[in-house]
C-alpha cells in the first residue's frame, strides 16, 4: 500500500461531490471552510461549491483528509471507489 502522505491529488467527479454535498448536511459551505482553516487548510467556500457539483477532476489529498476530519466521516465515505480501487489494484498483483 502507498502511504497516503505520498499522494498529493485525488481524482474527484460528480459522485464524490454529490457525497460531500449529502454528507455536509445542513451547515455551510463557509463552516466547512473555516473547520478546513482550523485544521492548516485554506479551501474557499467557492472551491467547496465547486467539488460538490463535481466541476473539479482532482483535488489535493490535504483538502479531502481536512474535509472529512470536518465533517467527522472516514475518507472513503466521500470517495467510495478509493477502497475498491485499492482493492482491485491489490488483488491484482496476487
Amino acid at each position: 500500500m502507498v502511504p497516503l502522505d505520498w499522494v498529493v491529488m485525488i481524482a474527484w467527479n460528480k459522485e464524490c461531490g454529490t457525497n460531500l454535498r449529502n454528507l455536509r448536511g445542513g451547515r455551510s459551505r463557509r463552516d466547512i471552510a473555516e473547520g478546513l482553516s482550523s485544521l492548516g487548510v485554506e479551501c474557499s467556500q467557492e472551491y467547496i461549491r465547486k467539488l460538490e457539483l463535481g466541476e473539479a477532476s482532482s483535488v489535493s489529498t490535504k483538502i479531502v483528509i481536512a474535509l472529512a476530519k470536518t465533517l467527522d466521516v472516514e475518507l472513503v465515505e466521500l470517495i467510495p471507489v478509493l477502497r475498491v480501487e485499492l482493492s482491485k489494484l491489490i488483488g491484482g498483483f496476487s
